[in-house]
Formats: C-alpha cells, sequence, structure tokens
C-alpha cells in the first residue's frame, strides 16, 4: 500500500467495538443487504447498551434485530421484505418504506426538510487496494449511495468479497472507520455441522452438496441460516430454482416477443427469474443488459455471444446491473473480476431518465395478480397482506415503456395455491397495494399465452386477460367481465 494510503487507513482503522461507539442513542442506522452476522451481533449490543435506536433494512435477515430486543426505536423495512423479515413485519415488529431506487435518495439530494437520511451506515467491503480504496463486491445494492451521503460510513473488511468492476470504489479516507478481522472466511464445516444436526434428513444430501459446490462469497448469502431456512429458499437465493414446465411455456412465448438487440431487464422474481435458464432469449442475437440484479444462466448467454451490449444506447458494449445477486455459481465466476460487467448505484442506474435512452428497453418483471383493468399487483396477498416489497419494478417498467421501442413485459403463473386460485382477477381485493397502474400497464404473459394492453380499453383489455387466465377460471372471469363493464 502506498505512503498516502497507508497513512488515511491508519487514521480510520477501527476495531469493531471502537466502530459501534460511533453510534449514538437515537440514530437511525442503515444495516446494508446481505450484512454479515457480526455487523448485527455488535449492533444488538450496541442498541441494547444506548436504549434507544432506529434501523433500516434491506431485505433483511437479521431476525435478532427485527424483533423483540430491549431498545426502542423504529425498525423499517425499505424495497424488499422478503421471506425472513416477513413475520416481523406481520407481527407489526417492523414498518415498510415504500421507496423507489429512482426516488430513494432524492429527498436528501435535493435538501428537503422532510429527508430521512439515515446518521450511519454499516457495511461490508473489501480489502483496500494499494491506492487505498475499497468496493462493495458483487452485492452492491445500495451500499455506495449511502456511504457517500450519511453522516457516519462505518465499512468492515469481508475476506469472502471477490473484485468487480464499475463504479464501485471508494477511498478509505471517505469512512468514518474501517474495521479489519471481524468477519471470518465462510465456516464450510460450520455448516455441515449445523445440517447434520438439524436439517431434515431427506434434505440433507442436498443441502450438503450445495456447501461442497458453492464458493465461499456466494454460501455467505445463506450462511448463518443454511440449515434452517425453507430448502426452496436456500435454491431461490443461490440461483439453483428448477425450471417448471409453466416457466417453460412463459418462456417459450416470450421467445416469439424479444427482438434481436433488445436491452433487457430481467426481475429477480419467480417466474421471471427463471427466463434465462428457460431459454427466453436463445433464438436472440446482440442483447443488451441493463438491470436491477441478476439472474441464473445471465452471464452464460455473455459467454455464448448472445449477450454482446452492441445495440444499447446507454453503457454500450457493457453488462451493467446494481447487483449480481441471482446469478448461480457459473455466472458469478463469469462475472469475476470481468471488466465487461460493471455495477453501478440503482438511484443511478434504475432511474427512467437513463434507462430510457435505451431504444429498446425491455423490463421482464414478475406480478403476484392482475386485474382485468391491467393493474399489477407484485407486493401484496389476499388485500394487503405485503408479501414483498416494489424492488426495482416500478423504476423499470416505467423505463421501458418510456423507452421509443421499449417493452414492459410482465410474467406470471396463470394459478396459485396449488391451482386453486386465479391469478388473473376480476377486480383486486380491497387494501391490494397496486405496484404498476392500468395506464402503464403494457403486456402480460402467462404459460396460456401473451395479453397485449397498450392501446386497448377496459372491454377489450378484460378480453386479452381472460384469454391468458387458467381455462378453469375463465368462464367466470367472462361472467364477471360481462356485469363489471358491459350494458344489461
Amino acid at each position: 500500500m502506498k505512503a498516502a494510503a497507508r497513512e488515511a487507513m491508519e487514521a480510520t482503522r477501527r476495531s469493531l467495538e471502537e466502530a459501534m461507539g460511533l453510534i449514538d442513542r437515537g440514530d437511525l442506522v442503515a444495516l446494508t443487504i446481505l450484512a454479515p452476522g457480526a455487523l448485527s451481533t455488535a449492533l444488538q449490543k450496541r442498541a441494547e447498551e444506548l436504549g434507544e435506536l432506529n434501523i433500516r433494512f434491506l431485505a433483511p435477515r437479521e431476525l435478532n434485530l427485527l424483533s423483540g430486543g430491549s431498545w426502542e426505536g423504529e425498525r423499517e423495512i425499505e424495497i424488499f421484505i422478503g421471506d425472513t423479515a416477513r413475520p416481523s413485519h406481520d407481527a407489526h415488529d417492523s414498518t415498510y418504506l415504500p421507496n423507489t431506487f429512482m426516488l430513494g435518495m432524492k429527498a436528501f439530494d435535493a435538501g428537503r426538510p422532510e429527508a430521512r437520511m439515515p446518521d450511519v451506515l454499516l457495511t461490508p467491503c473489501s480489502a483496500p487496494n494499494d491506492a487505498g480504496y475499497v468496493h462493495f463486491g458483487p452485492h452492491m445494492w445500495t451500499r455506495k449511495s449511502y456511504a457517500k451521503r450519511v453522516k457516519k460510513p462505518i465499512a468492515v473488511v469481508d475476506p469472502n468479497i471477490t473484485d468487480v468492476h464499475g463504479d464501485v470504489w471508494m477511498h478509505v479516507s471517505e469512512f468514518a472507520a474501517i474495521v479489519e478481522g471481524a468477519i471470518a472466511p465462510v465456516d464450510h464445516a460450520g455448516m455441515r455441522e449445523r445440517i447434520l444436526q438439524f436439517s431434515p434428513e431427506e434434505e440433507r444430501e442436498e443441502r450438503l452438496g450445495i456447501v461442497e459446490t458453492t464458493s465461499a462469497e456466494t454460501l455467505a448469502l445463506v450462511e448463518p441460516l443454511i440449515h434452517a431456512i425453507p430448502l426452496d429458499l436456500v435454491r431461490r437465493t443461490l440461483g439453483q430454482s428448477p425450471v417448471d414446465p409453466e416457466a417453460l411455456a412463459i418462456a417459450g412465448h416470450l421467445q416469439e416477443i424479444i427482438r434481436d438487440g433488445d436491452t433487457l431487464q430481467v426481475g429477480v422474481g419467480e417466474p421471471s427469474a427463471l427466463m434465462f435458464k428457460a431459454g427466453a432469449f436463445d433464438r436472440a442475437h446482440d442483447l443488451g443488459l441493463h438491470t436491477e440484479l441478476g439472474s441464473p444462466g445471465l452471464a452464460k448467454l455473455w459467454a455464448r455471444g448472445i449477450l454482446t451490449n452492441s445495440k444499447k444506447q446507454v453503457h454500450r458494449g457493457r453488462s451493467v446491473a446494481v447487483a449480481w445477486s441471482g446469478c448461480d455459481q457459473e455466472d458469478l465466476e463469469i462475472i469475476r473480476d470481468n471488466p465487461v460487467f460493471e455495477l453501478y448505484d440503482p438511484d443511478y442506474l434504475l432511474h427512467p431518465g437513463l434507462m430510457c435512452q435505451n431504444e429498446t428497453m425491455t423490463s421482464i418483471n414478475s406480478a403476484i395478480a392482475v386485474d382485468l383493468l391491467g393493474q399489477i399487483a407484485s407486493e401484496d396477498r389476499f388485500g394487503g397482506h405485503m408479501v414483498n416489497g416494489t424492488g426495482g419494478q416500478p423504476d423499470t417498467h416505467i423505463s421501458a415503456a418510456l423507452s421509443k421501442r421499449g417493452r414492459a413485459i410482465t410474467v406470471m403463473r396463470s394459478t396459485a395455491v396449488g391451482g386453486s386460485l386465479s391469478k388473473v382477477v376480476a377486480q383486486h381485493e380491497a387494501g391490494t397495494m397496486i405496484t404498476v397502474p392500468r395506464y402503464l400497464a403494457d403486456t402480460i404473459v402467462t404459460e396460456h399465452g401473451v395479453a397485449r394492453l397498450l392501446d386497448k380499453n377496459h372491454r377489450q383489455r378484460a378480453d386479452e386477460l381472460i384469454a391468458i387466465a387458467h381455462p378453469d377460471f375463465r368462464a367466470e372471469l367472462r361472467a364477471q367481465s360481462r356485469s363489471l363493464w358491459f350494458k344489461e
């Protein structure tokens, strides 16, 4: 390390306990997504010492911070709730902050009085390079966005982080504290022991296989609870979900829609995240990528020469995202230290003003339900019971809708709960949170076909959507449509 960098590092180096001492009573602390367990443990201890602390989470998994505890203060979740935090939200131990990526930093940057920028950021980072710069790894998300703005950014060096490219660097002098030695390498032996001791016998072989074949950095996503969380959640988190027949059928319909030269955004939910593996883009040429997150099979599409980024108007020649979370092990091996794959802050990269400059921006996101007007609900079920947050769907859907020749696509399986519920509904239940309003609805795809809603009136939209609903529900939906939108 160069002398100036070494001097800056010495000025900011702290022990974990010293760094926690920078947090004051009543502070709002942003704990970044996929924070190592050492950070949540230390934060819990500090919160109990102070007696009052507010915490902001993104897709949290820190059960020790979400519920219970002896301290007062707000616990708020932004963007993503996720499976782990859902019970906390259901029990009203935490609340939801309905931000979008495009507006998440606006109030602060504009100097508005209602701005609530956290006082402290806790984030993992890479080891400093010779010039004294660190980066935030493949799961960057809002880590750098917050680190540039909060008064007390605290970074903890994570030995499991591997190198990435893009606008990812910050100098150690920009942090209030840099902590080394607090995060241990992923404990493979400990995970194996917990699986053998606590996991259901019929799942042990698959869980042990995941530990043996997955890199340390990727395993860090599930390490604390790999023995306990549902196996399907482990698969989804690591990009290992199988492709079901419905996803294959949806991918087949997408093949007829995707054009050569399209710039893709593919959402992390299912079934959208399965579209690379399901072959939705295999017949296309010269595709581009401008997306929120990774999906399994994404980087392999680049390796096969299909994803070239040669037709994009923004970041031409590069695949760009805010995080590579969601990619599988093979993808991450391709992406690691590969300058073709770049990360950027979400408030920049996912802003419609930038994304829509790609003239064929094509967003593909999932939904929980769509009503016959085209109102898309992706956050809750049963009339207001939140399953997740908005994620980047509003940002990317709007961007594709504004793109000159873009298309905003929503994909979903036609039924839920083992086929007993239709996901195409006549009207949403009272209290349902609408993620995409009807006037922005564009193209809806299920395993049964494609509904094209742009430029269609209410009656025409109803007909389009009934045609892609499951056949078991079409007669009922048709009768409801007649009573709602047609004269007796």
